[in-house]
């Protein structure tokens, strides 16, 4: 420590304790209970010009709180807080934070609601809606401070979600029209459509969606905008865009109640009423992100912490562009051009959804007690060179992404170097809920090459697709460059002598519960590619709680993918999650799965052929371990998938102590049951 510091420091000490204040190098005003020697405020009713930062005197603003703390002298020698009171606080750009604004393990700056708030403390990046004049339920209010450019995907209403408007909400696939090579062509008279430019389309199948904007609607075809549908179609057909499940933002699709429709021309929203009580509030999302630690390899951000605070509104608008929502799988997608057509349904090259708080190369950061709420894209991302956060009693509600992403898929976050290393972050004791909004093929909480993340005692609820899923590459990217998928050969996407950084990660004591809500072919914890590179180092997914699949939803509870190997599943309790069957949707639609060849009758299958079970995965390289589980079905590990002649590198699969769980009277059932969740 350099001498100034150390003499700064003891300063600080000797007069704090001489006059019994806390308050060296910050505002006069006295710090939150703890033992910071330094306390700024920050209130709605402040001033960045002239306030000074005390409790008499606050600023208005987060970022001006930032500014002050990064040139005070105590920064990195001793914990600084940042009291914040309660209110909304309107974000006009992201909250950023690098190197500069630092603390340091153990003398943190702690942004965080002020003790005795009344009020919850609301970082938004939302655009307050009012004026509206309502006819028979229906109601319109202006924007005119919509920003230019600007097309936010969410709306909401009295603090709910509302649904932007779509066609056909009664049937499952659309019915107005059939698949052309360049996008739809109206079976009948076209529906009317005002603004065809501003109309997307939308396909669900097995655990895929993608989103794709129309062009333009000429005779009756709906023709698609580029890339987005090249690169949707790259894909066999039944994992393409060949299946219309619906049209989306037309205001000729406001036909229900809680349904909205936006103007960018006119600058007005529309909003369909659910009730005779007028909106009360209502938010359009503008900001993409709303707190941003950009740290560098060299120099990362480490030492803060974001305690109890509430993060809102925001969006994510790169599914307007021409590039649309192509997701390959768990939100990772196609972005431009030069895709090559595919036959196993993936693509080497993908891109992360982004999170609405995006944190990069930082170490030693936490998240503690915070709500994150109404965002539209993922929740958190902790990115490339991320080290040692610490997310913690958190909860996520109404995401339209995933609520975490731990880590990347990049060759980089593969095999990174030391500071590039994704590596020891923990996220423990958060309620995660309702996620996936927006983009069904997501996890709650998705993790890509990472070593040492420790995910244990989260609450998962309502989730369109996988509770947790970890890893990439189905054995492609590993050394053994196992084929885990149908149609794959060894080393088509290269030859690799180092293992990925991906080892030492541990699933423990969560529970995760209405699962497979939207979509099939997940789980509630799903892993592909290998997991480390011997059971010392691989994956242990332990003590775990699985219960309410949505009942008609195929999918294996654990699900040990393409090229899975060295897991260790144990003492993990499944109930209440009875095998579902295959949904290619029905027949008889123009976009329906049928036609000459019977490889193409896949509607057929829906609802009649069964598909899942407790243990299952679509050729898994092997080195698995299902050991003292109690599950309904103790012994089948479930896989349809070949790959002739290519057979998993180990046939060292045990499954052995499994138990049928016949009552959750049992006592090591409830032992495992009570022990799970949140503590």
């Amino acid at each position: 420590m350099p001498r100034w510091a150390v003499q700064w420091a003891m300063g600080c000490l000797l007069i704090g304790t001489a006059l019994g204040l806390q308050g060296c190098g910050g505002g006069s005003g006295p710090s939150a209970p703890g033992d910071a020697c330094a306390t700024y405020w920050v209130s709605t009713v402040g001033n960045d010009a002239t306030g000074d930062g005390s409790m008499g005197q606050p600023f208005a603003t987060v970022d001006r709180a930032r500014l002050a703390v990064r040139g005070d002298p105590g920064r990195g020698v001793c914990k600084i807080d940042v009291n914040i009171m309660g209110g909304v606080y309107a974000l006009k750009a992201p909250l950023v934070f690098d190197p500069q604004d630092s603390g340091a393990p153990g003398h943190e700056v702690v942004y965080q609601a002020a003790p005795g708030n009344s009020q919850p403390v609301v970082l938004s990046g939302g655009l307050p809606v009012s004026g509206f004049q309502c006819s028979g339920g229906r109601c319109v209010a202006p924007v005119p401070d919509l920003p230019s450019g600007v097309m936010p995907r969410q709306f909401y209403v009295d603090d709910q979600r509302a649904l932007r408007a779509r066609s056909n909400t009664a049937t499952p696939i659309n019915p107005d029209y059939r698949w052309v090579s360049n996008g739809y062509q109206a079976v009948g008279t076209p529906p009317a459509l005002t603004h065809p430019e501003l109309v997307e389309a939308v396909t669900t199948t097995q655990w895929k969606m993608m989103r794709c904007p129309v062009g333009a609607n000429a005779g009756g075809v709906l023709s698609m905008v580029n890339p987005c549908w090249n690169n949707a179609n790259t894909f066999p057909k039944e994992w393409s865009f060949y299946q219309l499940s619906w049209l989306e933002n037309a205001p000729e699709f406001l036909t229900d109640p809680h349904m909205w429709y936006l103007d960018p021309y006119a600058k007005t929203v529309t909003y369909l009423m659910g009730a005779s009580t007028p909106p009360q509030s209502a938010y359009l999302p503008i900001l993409e992100t709303l707190l941003q630690i950009q740290g560098r390899p060299s120099a990362p951000v480490t030492g803060l912490q974001f305690r109890n605070l509430q993060f809102e509104y925001a969006t994510w608008l790169l599914p307007n562009s021409a590039n649309g929502y192509v997701s390959d799988q768990s939100g990772n997608l196609l972005i431009g051009s030069n895709y090559a057509t595919n036959l196993i349904g993936h693509q080497q090259t993908t891109y992360p959804t982004p999170g609405n708080i995006a944190l990069t190369y930082a170490r030693d950061v936490a998240f503690v007690g915070n709500t994150f709420k109404h965002l539209g894209g993922a929740a958190l991302s902790l990115g490339t060179g991320c080290q040692n956060n610490l997310i913690q009693q958190n909860h996520f509600v109404d995401i339209a992404s995933s609520a975490l992403i731990v880590g990347g898929i990049s060759p980089q976050d593969m095999r990174p170097d030391a500071s590039s290393a994704n590596s020891g972050n923990q996220i423990l004791d958060n309620v995660i809920e309702a996620t996936g909004q927006d983009y069904y093929d997501t996890a709650a909480i998705y993790v890509g090459f990472t070593r040492g993340t420790q995910i244990s005692h989260n609450s998962i609820d309502n989730v369109p697709w996988s509770g947790i899923a970890i890893g990439w590459g189905w054995g492609l990217l590993d050394p053994s460059g196992f084929p885990g998928l149908p149609g794959a050969t060894p080393a088509m996407w290269g030859s690799f002598a180092i293992p990925t950084a991906t080892s030492d990660n541990q699933i423990t004591h969560n529970v995760i519960s209405n699962f497979l809500e939207k979509l099939w072919d997940g789980g509630a914890i799903y892993t592909n590619g290998a997991q480390g590179t011997s059971f010392a180092n691989g994956l242990l997914i332990q003590g775990n709680v699985a219960e309410g699949k949505r009942p008609s939803a195929g999918g294996n509870i654990f699900y040990t993918d393409g090229g899975s190997q060295f897991i260790t599943i144990n003492q993990n309790v499944a109930f209440n999650d009875p095998v579902g069957t295959i949904d290619f949707g029905p027949c008889g639609y123009p976009t329906s799965f049928e036609g000459a060849a019977l490889s193409q009758d896949l509607c057929l299958l829906t609802a009649i052929v069964p598909y899942g079970a407790d243990m299952g995965g679509c050729l898994p390289a092997g080195d698995l371990r299902f050991t003292n589980n109690y599950l309904a079905n103790p012994s089948t590990f479930f896989d349809i998938c070949q790959n002739a002649p290519y057979v998993p590198t180990s046939t060292q699969n045990l499954v052995m102590q499994n138990i049928a769980i016949t009552s959750m009277s049992v006592p090591d059932v409830i032992a495992i049951v009570q022990r799970a969740g949140p503590r």
